[in-house]
């Protein structure tokens, strides 16, 4: 699939250096812990204890870039774990099991403890849990509520959340014999908070005509916005993420050119990481992406007051698009097709993401029903290209981008 080379933000540069080093890190700083990503409260508090971080799920994305996610998918169903577990799932656990390989990355350490949320798909339990059993290390968890009805909140899944994360506090300084300093948490909250400020900044820039970003480059900075939650470093690359972005806009300067962007598309569920290069295929058929539920719903919703740190962590953990009802996922995305000029959607019907995936066919339909816009379901997966077909992908794909026209 050959695409034309676009001038794409300098920031790039940044975020692969960034996460070059953060890979460097897993593998030589301790104590060191897998760390679930979602809406997870204890990525900040890790911070804050002087814990290096690793997230398995931002490992399989990178597995998936590098075509490395087949063989490691391969080597967990060789060990017995099913081809209907999440793919990101399976990847980590074939990397887990290989020995002696040449891993994207350099690899990640073995982990000292495992900290996760229930924020999340309900297959990470039984993988967070088979990692406990495969390494034989602890793990700290925070449970929260689901909430169906995020505007009408009860307050007492707030005090409930809070009282989680004051136990994972107290589980973490015992099993590492540490003690957790008040003013290291607000701090590791007001980076945070400062990364999601600028995060959110961004997004409200993707409503300029051209859109001054494509759905790669917004994938990209979700690294800075997870990986590197609670950090100065990620609140500082945060920071230069806007500023250019902001540049962009004021200048008119997009992945497209003004004359160029004659369609804005809205992406819903995980992209094919293994083939981002179909993002390209659409950016020059005129078709910018300026939002995708992905990057938009699930981290960097809630803003934290690092006066109160714990409230603005149990609220952080209450939110996002995991943790939430279907409902209130439509009504989103009808909100931002409007707000942001999107007059098309694809829709990725992901077989190993279920929680994105299950109500796919209710939302293309509602879309199509009350904003009267052509959507495009395809069927994939984001991590294992074993089950991605080229050929009836483009097919699909050069039929709706007619449909446009």
């Amino acid at each position: 699939m050959e695409t034309k080379k676009r001038e794409r933000p300098s920031f790039n540069k940044a975020i692969g250096g960034a996460m070059k080093q953060h890979y460097s890190d897993t593998r030589t700083r301790k104590p060191l812990a897998y760390t679930l990503m979602s809406s997870n409260p204890l990525i900040e508090v890790a911070c804050a204890a002087g814990i290096q971080t690793a997230f398995p799920e931002n490992y399989a994305c990178v597995c998936a870039a590098r075509h490395a996610s087949p063989k490691y998918c391969a080597k967990a169903e060789a060990h017995h774990y099913t081809q209907d577990i999440c793919s990101y799932c399976r990847s980590n656990l074939g990397y887990t099991h290989s020995h002696n390989d040449d891993p994207p990355n350099g690899g990640i350490g073995d982990p000292d403890l495992f900290l996760m949320t229930s924020s999340a798909c309900s297959h990470y339990f039984k993988w967070w849990d088979t990692l406990k059993e495969i390494h034989q290390k602890p793990l700290v968890f925070v449970n929260t509520p689901r909430v169906m009805d995020p505007l009408n909140m009860p307050d007492f899944y707030v005090d409930f959340a809070q009282e989680e994360i004051k136990a994972a506090i107290s589980q973490i300084e015992s099993i590492l014999n540490i003690t957790l300093s008040p003013e290291k948490l607000a701090q590791a909250v007001r980076h945070s908070d400062k990364t999601v400020d600028y995060w959110q900044k961004v997004l409200a820039l993707q409503k300029s005509v051209p859109a001054p970003l494509g759905l790669s480059d917004l994938s990209n900075a979700l690294f800075v916005l997870i990986v590197m939650a609670g950090t100065r470093e990620g609140a500082t690359l945060m920071e230069k993420i806007y500023h250019e972005t902001s540049q962009r806009a004021a200048e008119g300067k997009g992945i497209l050119r003004r004359d160029e962007e004659k369609h804005r598309l809205l992406w819903l569920n995980i992209p094919f990481w293994y083939n981002l290069k179909i993002l390209g295929y659409f950016e020059d058929r005129g078709c910018a992406f300026p939002i995708s539920d992905y990057c938009q719903y699930i981290w960097g919703v809630t803003r934290m007051d690092s006066q109160h740190p714990l409230e603005g962590l149990a609220r952080k953990a209450l939110g996002g698009e995991l943790n939430t009802s279907l409902d209130d996922h439509i009504q989103k995305l009808i909100t931002d097709i409007e707000a942001y000029h999107i007059d098309g959607v694809i829709a990725h019907s992901n077989r190993s993401c279920r929680v994105l995936s299950v109500g796919v066919l209710d939302a293309a339909s509602i879309i199509r029903e009350k904003l009267n816009i052509p959507v495009l379901i395809l069927d994939g997966d984001h991590a294992d290209e074993r089950v991605y077909s080229e050929a009836e992908t483009m097919t699909r794909i050069d039929t709706f981008l007619e449909m446009l026209e």
